[in-house]
């Protein structure tokens, strides 16, 4: 039975938060001699973070801003100007950070794209997201890319009534349960969440049993357990 596969990027195909992670840990020693408590420091920058993204959305554009932003609330000196140029360099790194694509990608799209239409749906800076497809290596992989704003229910009806996806077989797969997970099960269609141990915590959310959510501990498990779903009624076994 052809089904639609779509796909998140950042953490499901390669690795992406663990560079943030570095990132913020470099932000924090730059910033201890003016502001030692690092705990505070990084509640900090969440709280910017969160502030910054209705209007400069995802990236890493928009989370260098937030680190500039933090800085600036905490540096009570006349001239920052080197913690910011240091900034600005902390950024450039975690631009051209290595693409890793997760174990078992490379191996399992290829069987995936047998049997079902494959779809990449991402959300954030346009080409930013473009340029780490590219060096992923994956893109022959996907008959569709897609990247958007923000991935929420509205979205996600979007992408099925213009891209013509018969909810009751297509699957959305992805670690983020915020963006995957709940808005995919609220427009109607099937999630298989794969976990990731470092997602980012804005991405955080309760994850309910709900009878089309499936769960998947690595990426190449997603053939065995596609194979199960032989029908919608398939689920109940499961």
């Amino acid at each position: 039975m052809l089904r639609w596969l779509i796909f998140d990027a950042d953490d499901t195909l390669w690795e992406n938060n663990i560079y943030f992670e570095r990132a913020v840990e470099e932000f924090l020693e730059l910033l201890q001699p003016i502001a030692p408590d690092r705990c505070a420091v990084r509640e900090l920058l969440r709280e910017v973070e969160r502030e910054c993204i209705p209007t400069g959305g995802y990236g890493t554009r928009n989370f260098v801003y937030a680190l500039k932003e933090t800085c600036c609330r905490l540096y009570a000196g006349n001239n920052g100007a080197s913690y910011l140029l240091a900034i600005e360099q902390i950024g450039e790194r975690l631009f051209h950070h290595p693409i890793d694509v997760r174990p078992g990608v490379a191996a399992t799209l290829p069987v995936l794209r047998e049997e079902h239409r494959l779809i990449l749906f991402s959300k954030g800076d346009f080409q930013e997201q473009w340029r780490k497809l590219d060096r992923s290596g994956l893109r022959a992989h996907f008959d569709r890319v897609i990247i958007v704003e923000e991935k929420d229910t509205r979205a996600y009806h979007a992408l099925i009534r213009e891209h013509e996806l018969p909810p009751e077989r297509t699957y959305m797969i992805g670690n983020s349960p915020r963006s995957d997970v709940v808005p995919a099960l609220a427009a109607g269609l099937w999630v298989v969440f794969l976990p990731h141990p470092n997602t980012w915590d804005y991405e955080d959310h309760p994850v309910e049993h709900h009878p089309r959510l499936l769960r998947a501990e690595s990426f190449a498990e997603l053939p065995s357990l596609l194979a199960q779903q032989r029908s919608p009624a398939a689920t109940a076994s499961l």
